[in-house]
């Protein structure tokens, strides 16, 4: 994966938290990769491709640090622990889909995902706008290197999630 897929551009009050990662593998999130976890565990884990989903997914944040976990031993990741609100930026899937400041700006209020295609982590603009998509574009972005800004839906994170666990 590559480090630094996304970016936390706007915080909101985020801060970071050290959660353990299970053993099975060595150092299985890096640096800008989204965290996910399955409440009533003690680990996390890397994000799946077509996350987060509202009322499916606990997103709780994207990797600050590389995850300390071998494949016999667990290990530990440091983690903007998000909760609603935050905005990230990451490429868009189709960079042709976000190489001008117009087609940026008409994707605005979209809800979509995060991409997992290949080794790079994206935003898929062309994940349609489903109502349970857990990021939300802004209409701001990068045309240049066609990265768009998108905010984190309270309800797909972890912390503000109303599913109950």
């Amino acid at each position: 994966m590559t480090i630094g897929d996304y970016l936390l551009v706007e915080p909101k009050d985020v801060s970071t938290q050290t959660f353990q990662v299970a053993a099975g593998a060595d150092n299985t999130i890096s640096p800008g990769e989204p965290v996910v976890c399955t409440p009533g565990t003690a680990t996390v884990a890397l994000g799946a491709d077509g996350i987060p989903v509202v009322g499916t997914d606990y997103l709780i944040g994207v990797a600050t640090s590389e995850s300390t976990d071998t494949t016999a031993a667990a290990g530990t990741v440091d983690v903007y622990l998000f909760g609603g609100g935050e905005v990230i930026s990451g490429k868009a899937k189709t960079a042709a889909n976000a190489d001008t400041a117009a087609e940026i700006l008409a994707a605005a209020n979209d809800f979509v995902l995060m991409d997992l295609t290949g080794a790079a982590w994206t935003i898929d603009m062309g994940s349609g706008h489903g109502i349970t998509g857990g990021l939300m574009l802004t209409g701001e972005g990068e045309p240049e290197n066609s990265r768009v800004y998108a905010r984190v839906r309270a309800a797909a994170t972890l912390i503000g999630s109303d599913i109950a666990a």
